[in-house]
């Protein structure tokens, strides 16, 4: 790996002052020695996490939020201050392993633009999330047309550049990592999914399954129909079109006679699917826009160094 390569480590915190004393008693000594930045962003915490991080003033670039913004939006506001070409993402709760980011961090190359974690079958999951972690996962890997091992991980190291230009289209909220994982996924960047091991949380869990999980499928299906609105509209004008095909094959044969219902959904798939067309073109000079605008501040910042 180069000498130049720098990282900085963004550590969103919200009412986990006990998980976050643990994380940074463990990755400090590692940060000295690798020479990475560690910033923690204190996202309007009511626990003592403030008074927490006092302990660790000099060796932490603290940032706090004047209120609660939510996991997305307090990782941008680490990657905003960041100076470094690259950033990694860990959870304040103690789940993610010191040993799995240097991991990661050993594997950065130029060919590469994200390590994203997926999470073994050794990591610690709660039963009671199980099923909606299925349900999402299989959603994902439908909508996205992409194999995606584990969508949602916290624990990943990405490009500090293109995460800037990615701002306005991923979450503010605990869907950040999911909807990153699309985007990158969808604007064919080089992502790698690397095994890593999540252990037990220290404290309780914020994130709410049924209304977390509804918002981020809604978020899942937006990124799809912005990058690629064919694999959701099409489907959709064919299937009428091939309804209305149906229905006249058996108007045929059967005593049947439902002519302007056949005409009527031929119609509509056929608008669906001409507005699918067009909606795909759009989609492509926006997708192929974006990966410009990211191949190009990747050519600046060498440039620079």
């Amino acid at each position: 790996m180069p000498a130049t390569t720098k990282l900085t480590v963004i550590i969103p915190a919200y009412n986990d002052a006990d998980g976050l004393r643990k994380v940074l008693d463990a990755l400090l000594p590692e940060a000295r020695a690798h020479n990475w930045r560690v910033t923690v962003v204190n996202d309007f915490s009511t626990d003592h996490t403030a008074q927490m991080l006092q302990a660790y003033t000099g060796q932490v670039t603290v940032i706090t939020n004047h209120r609660n913004l939510g996991y997305g939006a307090s990782i941008k506001r680490g990657i905003l201050q960041a100076k470094t070409e690259w950033i990694a993402t860990m959870d304040a709760d103690g789940q993610h392993r010191l040993e799995d980011l240097l991991a990661m961090y050993g594997m950065l190359d130029e060919d590469v633009d994200a390590l994203l974690g997926s999470r073994t079958r050794d990591s610690h999951a709660p039963w009671a999330r199980r099923p909606g972690k299925w349900v999402l996962h299989h959603a994902a890997n439908f909508l996205a047309n992409h194999p995606i091992p584990d969508i949602n991980c916290g624990l990943r190291i990405m490009r500090r550049g293109i995460m800037l230009d990615l701002f306005n289209i991923t979450s503010d909220r605990f869907s950040f990592s999911t909807s990153t994982t699309i985007a990158l996924l969808q604007l064919g960047c080089r992502v790698r999914f690397v095994p890593v091991v999540v252990e037990q949380r220290v404290g309780k869990s914020t994130v709410r399954m049924l209304r977390d999980g509804l918002y981020t499928v809604m978020l899942i299906l937006r990124l799809v129909f912005l990058f690629h609105p064919l694999r959701v509209i099409l489907p959709v004008g064919l299937g009428l079109m091939a309804l209305a095909f149906a229905i006249f094959c058996l108007s045929l044969f059967t005593d049947i006679s439902a002519p302007m219902t056949i005409l009527l959904l031929f119609l509509s798939g056929l608008q669906i699917f001409l507005i699918a067309l067009v909606a795909d073109q759009n989609s492509s000079l926006r997708r192929d826009t974006l990966l410009q605008k990211i191949r190009m501040d990747q050519l600046e910042d060498k440039g620079q160094e």
